[in-house]
């Protein structure tokens, strides 16, 4: 145990860089989105300044009328009146606006997640091909440790910090919706605290959480080519892992008029937008209706598809395994 955890560290060591300055570049990010919602804060208030209310017009949730909403300050209190066709009080509109809400944070999660999973797309094809590169590959094949080890530190490495990465960035951004929502002041920050009342951030992020490990197991086989790639090629690793599938899906469409290739890269890749939208939304003729506020990703964890999956990664690794062995040079 104590020889895998000095080879995650090798691997933090080497890779730190580039997950503290993807941490900076967010927060910077973030940072940003608060200077926006505090110029924005401003004009709401001069306007509840200078005409005492605010009106949203037309509320829908959800695709149901709810009416104008009418918003002002008396005092330190918040007054708030529906005028419409439905028969709802706040609290019911607070509710139901609670999801719609809960699907926006996870919207930027979503895109915290797509960074983040870019980003390891270099980490995957670089993981075996810069050990070959400086020839280092040698010097750790001489330490008293198998090669499943040294390639099972590369995986591991590479899945934990997709996972953890993502989490941590995920958190932080919620952390700053609050300070958002904070910055806003009254009387908006009172009725998003009722808002949020019904949403709850555990559930949110355990929900985030059992997404992270269906799409780390089913984006296994990705990461795994990409190392075999890098293990194999002279140069350019990400280069060739992902061009020269394209190039052989255009010219099989082009040679034989069959988009099959397209068919299998895309089914593979909205396969995980898919799982969210049947878990978070249904989708009613191109609109959102029904959103809910948590999902169930642990049964897309447990069936066939997680099967094949593996198999195919282990197909993939054994593979990977075979090709590291011959020490490939490069140049």
């Amino acid at each position: 145990m104590k020889p895998l955890i000095v080879l995650l560290k090798r691997e933090w060591l080497e890779w730190k860089r580039v997950v503290l300055g993807t941490i900076i570049i967010i927060t910077f990010l973030n940072l940003l989105m608060l200077l926006s919602v505090s110029r924005g804060s401003e004009f709401f208030q001069d306007k509840l300044d200078r005409d005492g209310e605010i009106t949203l017009d037309d509320i829908k949730i959800n695709d149901e009328k709810i009416g104008d909403v009418n918003i002002r300050m008396n005092g330190h209190d918040v007054e708030v009146t529906i005028e419409g066709e439905a028969s709802k009080s706040v609290e019911q509109v607070m509710q139901g606006v609670a999801a719609p809400m809960a699907f926006g944070m996870r919207f930027g999660m979503m895109g915290t997640f797509g960074f983040v999973l870019f980003l390891s797309l270099f980490y995957f094809s670089d993981a075996v091909y810069k050990e070959r590169a400086d020839s280092s590959t040698l010097f750790y094949r001489s330490l008293p440790l198998n090669d499943h080890m040294l390639l099972g530190s590369k995986i591991g490495a590479g899945l934990i910090g997709v996972i953890g990465l993502t989490l941590f960035l995920s958190v932080e951004y919620l952390i700053f919706i609050r300070i958002a929502i904070w910055i806003v002041g009254e009387p908006f920050t009172s009725l998003a605290g009722l808002v949020l009342s019904h949403i709850s951030y555990l559930g949110l992020v355990w929900d985030w959480f059992s997404y992270l490990l269906f799409a780390a197991i089913h984006m296994a086989p990705l990461a795994l080519f990409l190392m075999l790639v890098g293990a194999y090629v002279k140069g350019r690793p990400l280069l060739i892992g992902i061009g020269a599938p394209i190039l052989i899906s255009i010219s099989w469409a082009i040679i034989f008029k069959s988009a099959a290739l397209f068919n299998i890269i895309g089914k593979f890749f909205w396969g995980f937008n898919q799982v969210l939208i049947d878990q978070w939304e249904m989708m009613e003729k191109g609109s959102f209706s029904d959103i809910q506020v948590y999902g169930s990703f642990w049964s897309y964890i447990f069936n066939v598809d997680t099967l094949i999956s593996v198999l195919v990664s282990g197909l993939l690794y054994y593979s990977l395994w075979l090709v590291y062995r011959k020490n490939i040079p490069t140049g």
